[in-house]
């Protein structure tokens, strides 16, 4: 059922796009895909509104990456000053630091324990992350005012999706609710014991 769904709110969609994203990984269809399977009645206005949804959630996580990105690069750098080596330590390292590489934080941490002396600013992984993150605080602060935006703009489109659908429902409700009262007239007008 919801694949019918889906194409009905393709063929609805297809003529009508206005957002053409030249995304390579299929991110932003399968998101939208996703929200135009979800739909109960199809319409214009619908479809077109669970795009809008689907390109703000696409740039709010691409935004998400940005900052997170922002930060690595930054902290690997601090890392790569402090140090003053000729091995570099990227973002992917800092990554895996993160993502729980106790070994490689061990080893950045004695690699910069070993330059104390001559570099006493930045003395270990989580020191060198503080000074990442305010030296670039201002790009974090712009990616932050950039996913709230998104945040905001989704949350505006869903309630607006939510009104359409709501009145359909509404809709419905009256027409059966209508139905309900005919039938009970039409019931009482027949009913012997009634007359």
């Amino acid at each position: 059922m919801a694949e019918d769904k889906l194409k009905q709110s393709l063929a609805i969609l297809n003529p009508i796009r206005t957002v053409r994203l030249k995304d390579k990984t299929g991110n932003f269809e399968a998101i939208l895909q996703g929200l135009l399977s979800d739909l109960e009645t199809p319409n214009t206005l619908s479809v077109l509104l669970c795009e809008q949804i689907a390109e703000s959630i696409f740039w709010m996580r691409r935004h998400v990456e940005d900052k997170e990105l922002i930060l690595l690069e930054a902290t690997a750098e601090k890392i790569d000053t402090a140090r003053r080596s000729d091995r570099n330590y990227t973002a992917e390292d800092v990554k895996q630091v993160l993502l729980g590489d106790e070994a490689l934080k061990r080893k950045i941490n004695d690699e910069l324990k070993n330059t104390r002396a001559s570099n006493p600013v930045a003395t270990s992984f989580d020191g060198c992350r503080a000074k990442a993150f305010l030296s670039c605080a201002k790009e974090v602060r712009i990616a932050d005012d950039l996913i709230q935006r998104q945040m905001l703009n989704i949350r505006h489109l869903q309630r607006s999706l939510d009104a359409i659908d709501m009145k359909s429902r509404i809709i419905r409700r009256m027409d059966l609710e209508l139905e309900r009262v005919e039938r009970d007239l039409t019931a009482l007008e027949h009913d012997p014991e009634a007359g």
